[in-house]
């Protein structure tokens, strides 16, 4: 007795025609790269991958842009299997694990990294896959003309010299850049129990004998002296541009050492004394020109760019796009 049923013609025949139907419909379908399906899952996956290996293109990323991107990716590895040119595995893990490297993190780790963000590890792969691949061809095809003559790496220079200073002109003109008076505060506590307001006007009482007495943020013990429970709390700093006008004016009024209050607390009579007040000024941004090398080098790299888009340009018109969201297509 055979195990197997065979199905009727015409439910077969429903079933197969029914399956890539439901696929086609699937609400999250942008488009379909020569056979291989790309969703709104992967475009997210693709911007959180971006702003995660810090490689967002000038002029920001969109779902739009990280469209066109995966497009190129199936043109980059199309192109790496035509020249047979596919990174193996060890080479790949290599490559992924200097990329860690390079964010201080093991290869592991920045896997973690990707997963809490929602990007999968074979996605993450594929990114750096196509990257390698692709700059194989370039070079190989491309390294014998590709140079940088003096003339351009000394232009390069200057460019880039006048936007240091342009640079560094904006930065210094931030309001954040300015010099901040830093308060050093540290809070004293009177604890209540309850809401007994003979019990809350008694512990005020005290607090208040707290703040005649201290001198120094240090001597708040001796203050405190043959006063049940006073309690030392913690000790921050804040600028004093943001703190509230009526407090700074009474902790400036008091000065240094000295305690305002008594307040109402959280869980009891609250006092706040001043430490101390400092000038902070921001440090001066560090700009360093680079080497005439690494300008040779950015000079190269710009140039391999620009041949990069000129043959994935070409290279595009070998792959069949089917935009199924018209809101993607060119």
């Amino acid at each position: 007795m055979t195990l197997f049923r065979i199905l009727p013609a015409a439910v077969l025949a429903m079933v197969l025609a029914c399956a890539p139907a439901a696929h086609a419909q699937s609400p999250s379908l942008v488009a379909i790269v020569n056979d291989q399906p790309i969703t709104e899952l992967d475009l997210t996956q693709r911007i959180a991958l971006l702003e995660v290996m810090d490689d967002v293109p000038r002029g920001g990323i969109d779902k739009k842009k990280a469209l066109l991107q995966l497009i190129d990716q199936v043109v980059k590895i199309q192109e790496a299997r035509r020249f047979n040119m596919i990174p193996s595995d060890a080479e790949l893990n290599d490559r992924i694990k200097r990329l860690a490297e390079g964010m201080k993190l093991t290869s592991d780790a920045l896997y973690a990294k990707l997963g809490a963000k929602g990007i999968s590890k074979a996605t993450f792969r594929d990114y750096v896959k196509a990257g390698m691949a692709f700059t194989r061809i370039i070079q190989g095809k491309y390294q014998q003309q590709v140079k940088a003559t003096d003339a351009e790496v000394d232009a390069k220079m200057a460019e880039i010299k006048a936007n240091i200073g342009q640079e560094q002109a904006k930065i210094m003109s931030d309001p954040r850049m300015k010099p901040i008076n830093v308060y050093t505060l540290m809070e004293i506590h009177l604890p209540v129990e309850g809401n007994d307001p003979m019990l809350l006007q008694s512990r005020a009482i005290e607090a208040a004998q707290v703040v005649q007495r201290l001198k120094s943020c240090n001597g708040l013990k001796a203050a405190s002296e043959g006063i049940f429970d006073v309690r030392k709390g913690k000790t921050f700093e804040a600028d004093g541009a943001r703190l509230p006008p009526q407090l700074k004016a009474a902790l400036d009024k008091g000065g240094i050492g000295r305690a305002i209050g008594p307040m109402r607390g959280k869980d009891g009579i609250q006092l706040i004394a001043l430490c101390g007040v400092r000038k902070l000024t921001p440090p001066k941004p560090n700009f360093t020109m680079p080497t005439r090398d690494q300008v040779e080098r950015a000079v190269l790299n710009e140039k391999y760019d620009k041949l990069e888009e000129q043959y994935l340009a070409t290279a595009r018109d070998k792959v069949y796009v089917e935009y199924r969201n018209p809101s993607y297509a060119p």
